[in-house]
């Protein structure tokens, strides 16, 4: 590491004289002008703000710098409610190939022509923008817009309109979310089985980690399995959603929002529609285990030792209640833990309820985030009494 020193110094030594001279040349009469307009804007002082940003516009040095100045004018006039002038700025804008603004114009273009009335030419812009710039981000705004006012007919018209814009879209970066929709819009009509169908193959045509509806078309697909009376299916797809999880040790996070909720669902499904308590509490188990950051892992723990319990085993739940007041001394599950289990002591200095709420004790309490009506079943089956060995805490 010593001998590596002198190469850094000189590395710094190197760097130092662009600390001051290596900016962009803006020009004093932008940065100036910019910043008068900024300020104006944030003091609500709007047509000071249109003239200092069209000054600023005017004294650019650089192309970037003066596309910028245009753009704010632009939103401010729209802000103000004068829909030609806001027109006429954003056609500027959206009529120069050069600009960044281009795609995002073209949409505030199509925007504010529906909102001032115009609707006819609007909703012929907003097909435009995300025909000329389906790569762009605001073309996916402009997708769902198309979708919504369609839906205003039904879904069935929007269905139709979206099956009408697939095999346009299907060579684009908005053929994902076309696809989505009309699973979405399936479902929404009654066409389970046909919806089910096509969130599989969004999976599986677009998987992770590229595939930005991935997680939910599992989601949704195991939704549809489970409601169509298919749980083991229903488990395949949030395992299949489990399995592309990743961690990171440096910096940052690859937890997705499904997750924690999908093998929550796990040991919901295990338990209450399968009646395998031993695999249910597997995966209750998992979550608090393996999800270090998640707010669920003391429900989780509460699940789990409430199985034990169900199966004749009141030492191993209340290991796993000890555990849970020790790891979460502030949880609602405190006092119940104290209640059921006379050696836990509640921990000094909780701020936990003191008290037990019903709810929380009650047969039929479910964690449950994907809004299903699953309940804890108390009857036994040839699986719900295997594997009474208990997993370590």
């Amino acid at each position: 590491m010593r001998a590596r020193a002198p190469i850094v110094v000189a590395l710094v030594g190197v760097a130092l004289p662009c600390a001051s001279g290596c900016e962009p040349a803006y020009g004093q009469a932008f940065t100036q002008a910019f910043a008068a307009a900024a300020r104006a804007e944030g003091a609500g002082r709007l047509a000071e703000a249109v003239r200092r940003y069209d000054e600023a516009a005017d004294g650019a040095r650089r192309a970037r710098d003066r596309d910028e100045a245009r753009w704010d004018a632009a939103e401010v006039v729209a802000r103000e409610g004068h829909v030609e002038d806001a027109l006429r700025r954003f056609g500027a804008i959206a009529g120069d190939p050069t600009s960044e603004h281009e795609a995002e114009a073209a949409y505030r273009i199509a925007l504010l022509q529906i909102e001032s009335g115009d609707a006819e030419p609007g909703w012929s812009g907003m097909e435009e923008v995300a025909r000329r710039y389906p790569s762009h981000g605001v073309a996916h705004v402009a997708m769902r817009k198309l979708a919504q006012h369609a839906d205003e007919r039904g879904p069935r018209a929007g269905l139709d309109v979206l099956r009408s814009l697939e095999r346009e879209f299907d060579t684009t970066e908005l053929a994902p979310l076309v696809a989505f929709l009309t699973a979405q819009h399936l479902e929404a009509v009654g066409d389970d089985v046909e919806a089910r169908a096509a969130y599989g193959r969004i999976a599986d045509r677009w998987p992770y980690p590229f595939g930005a509806f991935f997680d939910d078309s599992l989601w949704y697909a195991s939704l549809l399995d489970e409601k169509a009376g298919h749980p083991e299916a229903a488990i395949d797809d949030l395992e299949r959603l489990l399995r592309e999880r990743e961690t990171t040790f440096i910096v940052g996070s690859y937890e997705r929002a499904r997750y924690v909720p999908a093998l929550m669902r796990v040991g919901e499904l295990y338990r209450d529609r399968l009646h395998d308590r031993a695999k249910a509490r597997a995966a209750f188990h998992r979550l608090y285990a393996e999800f270090q950051h998640s707010t669920m892992r003391d429900d989780a723990l509460w699940q789990e030792a409430a199985l034990w319990r169900l199966d004749g085993d009141a030492r191993t739940a209340c290991d796993r209640l000890a555990t849970l007041v020790k790891a979460f001394p502030d949880s609602r599950y405190v006092p119940c833990v104290v209640e059921q289990c006379s050696e836990v002591r509640r921990p000094p200095g909780s701020v936990a309820p003191t008290e037990c709420r019903g709810y929380l004790t009650r047969t039929g309490h479910s964690t449950s985030l994907s809004g299903s009506s699953s309940s804890t079943s108390s009857s036994s089956s040839s699986s719900s009494s295997s594997s009474n060995s208990s997993s370590s805490s």
